[in-house]
């Protein structure tokens, strides 16, 4: 079979731990006597895992501690001795098989103090016994490699926010103070740094939607040209894996979303403002917003924003009559008796409050509607009322309906 050249690749399932013991044993590494105080220290450590983790007593408890053991000491001897089972053997020889056990445990704790997510701010953890008790359990030493890789970068995204929030004018404990995530922070960093100049601010909505409009009014080629010519000399090594990948994810998925003029300038904010760390978040002036994003809506509205004069909007929308924010009673009773001829058509208020309305508001303004929809029904719809009366009275509560004088 060997002069063929064929090769037949055996797997060994066995733990890291026996695969080293069994090495050191052929190799005479472990000597009898080593292999004796190995069982005792063994014993031992079997006992104190199994009081850990539930109880010493119990016999299906000792049977998970005594799995529990061989792979903290499986891990550390991986990990330590590179996979080299003759220097693992030589970790046995020389170690007792509670510092073994010690050192595997070890890194897992180090594995859980790195973070999780890429996220400053408050983040729920868990109790570290809880992911011992989990992870002790684990047999699968790349399931350890993949997790600590992952858990890295989410450090190196971390630590790379920090040096970028420089370019925001903010430290480490400004970032710790919100709920952001990492790569947020150097996305807009590094869209300010691309499209931006020394005056240029992203703190809110009302920025960002100046630096899209900006943005989208470039050609493609310009767009791209400015994200590619992004400066990162000043990086250091260590965070431009970061930068690079981040600038990557602008391009591939933010600036298509930019270059998109079929879509409205809100829209274009709602979809990408989670993607940037805009501080503050609410806007106590939403009428500069408005203007900006929703040009058809402000000039409708005349920037009111208040709940009658948008009712009144909307009926008259509904009506197929020029939009207005006030109403003479005369023109009020004329809306009910067309509705009462010809039905209330409330859906074309909902339809141009989802083509026209700040994206922010609509929710909102939709559930507003439908609630004097429902109302209005009752009274505008009412044949009953042939003088028009309760109508009009619903209508002055709920609108603005310029009274006789």
């Amino acid at each position: 079979m060997t002069g063929t050249g064929l090769h037949i690749a055996v797997v060994d399932n066995r733990p890291f731990f026996e695969t080293a013991l069994r090495h050191g044993l052929q190799r005479a590494i472990l000597t009898s006597a080593r292999m004796e105080t190995l069982g005792t220290e063994a014993a031992k450590g079997i006992v104190q895992i199994a009081d850990a983790f539930g109880s010493k007593y119990l016999r299906p408890e000792l049977e998970l501690a005594r799995k529990r053991i061989v792979n903290l000491v499986s891990l550390y001897l991986r990990d330590a001795s590179e996979g080299d089972v003759d220097a693992a053997a030589r970790l046995i020889r020389d170690n007792t098989f509670l510092t073994l056990s010690r050192g595997g445990s070890g890194l897992l704790k180090a594995l859980f103090a790195m973070p999780e997510f890429p996220m400053f701010g408050e983040v729920a953890k868990g109790k570290v016994e809880d992911f011992l008790d989990a992870w002790s359990l684990k047999e699968d030493y790349d399931a350890y490699l993949k997790a600590l890789a992952y858990r890295r970068q989410n450090q190196e995204e971390l630590d790379a926010a920090v040096w970028f929030a420089g370019y925001l004018g903010l430290g480490a404990a400004d970032l710790k103070e919100e709920h952001v995530e990492a790569a947020s922070v150097v996305r807009t960093a590094l869209l300010l740094i691309a499209f931006g100049d020394n005056e240029t601010e992203l703190q809110n909505q009302v920025d960002f939607a100046r630096m899209a409009e900006s943005v989208r009014k470039l050609t493609a080629a310009k767009r791209l040209q400015a994200l590619e010519q992004i400066d990162l000399s000043e990086v250091p090594e260590k965070w431009l894996p970061v930068a690079e990948r981040v600038r990557a994810e602008i391009i591939a998925q933010d600036v298509p979303v930019f270059a998109d003029k079929k879509q409205s300038l809100d829209r274009l904010v709602f979809t990408l403002k989670d993607r940037y760390f805009l501080r503050d978040i609410e806007i106590e002036d939403t009428s500069a917003y408005d203007a900006l994003v929703s040009k058809e809506w402000t000039r409708i509205t005349q920037g009111k924003t208040d709940v009658d004069s948008l009712m009144t909007l909307f009926l008259c929308i509904a009506a197929g009559v020029t939009p207005k924010t006030e109403l003479p009673v005369k023109t009020a009773k004329a809306l009910v008796k067309q509705f009462r001829e010809q039905g209330f058509a409330h859906e074309k208020a909902v339809t141009w409050i989802r083509q026209h309305a700040p994206h922010e508001k609509q929710e909102g303004l939709l559930e507003d509607w439908q609630i004097f929809v429902e109302e209005a029904e009752n009274y505008m719809m009412d044949e009953w009322d042939d003088t028009f009366t309760g109508a009009l009275r619903f209508l002055a509560m709920h609108c603005h309906i310029q009274q006789n004088r």
